[in-house]
């Protein structure tokens, strides 16, 4: 099965409170959420991704939200993507380390899921290494939890990471949302809404007549995370708009 899942986009709208003729809205520095709205939008075209759209209202008393992608430092720690390990000799650690050297055979074998969040494959001088490393949660700064219900009435959350064999699995609809103030100095007060859409082609072909709930965080700069919110229980046809 293949699915196409990259390609998050999202749209922000944004009040942007600054002290002048009116005393500007006192909210905490820590960003609260609330949830609005989503939206599944189903494309005629079966090669083309649908998808859905989450709607959020936000606030944040110091306006210190979004990741620049164009921006080095937005890349670097502590908002990498990714950590890699150094052996006690010196060398970065990779599979061949966990095979000869007894003090990391304890390392995941390159096998699922592991073999998609703990192993990297990189051709370097025509040679083919195996990188260890560990993913950073704080790369993202919004979270997306897709619940699935049971027959029991409970949920269970849908580990996409664990879901698809190599090399299609490693998948997550956490993403980035952009800087919404232009000036991060002035550490003014944020109110307004993100849409946060994510595309696949294959929500059909998981979920189908399937009972879900998504469960969502938002993080800030200063890795300060929100409260999460849930929407309530949908199907996709339920909320289904076509386009």
């Amino acid at each position: 099965m293949k699915l196409q899942v990259n390609g998050i986009g999202l749209s922000v709208a944004v009040a942007l409170f600054m002290a002048s003729c009116f005393e500007p809205p006192q909210f905490s520095p820590i960003p609260s959420i609330e949830f609005e709205s989503v939206v599944f939008k189903d494309v005629a075209n079966q090669s083309d991704p649908d998808s859905l759209i989450v709607t959020l209202r936000f606030k944040d008393g110091d306006g210190n939200l979004g990741l620049d992608p164009d921006n080095l430092a937005d890349k670097s720690p502590p908002f990498n993507n990714r950590y890699y390990f150094i052996a006690n000799d010196g060398s970065v650690i990779t599979y061949k380390t966990k095979r000869t050297n007894p003090a990391y055979d304890t390392l995941p074998a390159f096998v699922k899921p592991y073999n998609c969040v703990n192993w990297e494959s990189i051709t370097i001088d025509n040679k083919v290494d195996t990188f260890y490393f560990q993913l950073n949660p704080n790369h993202y700064n919004i979270f997306v939890d897709f619940m699935v219900k049971n027959t029991n009435g409970s949920f269970t959350k849908f580990d996409w990471t664990k879901e698809f064999s190599y090399p299609q699995c490693g998948i997550t609809f956490d993403g980035r949302f952009p800087i919404l103030s232009k000036d991060l100095s002035q550490k003014a007060a944020l109110d307004g809404k993100i849409r946060y859409g994510m595309p696949s082609t294959g929500f059909l072909i998981l979920f189908s007549i399937k009972t879900l709930k998504l469960r969502i965080t938002i993080q800030d700069r200063k890795l300060n995370k929100s409260n999460t919110v849930e929407s309530p229980e949908f199907t996709l046809q339920q909320i289904k708009k076509s386009g």
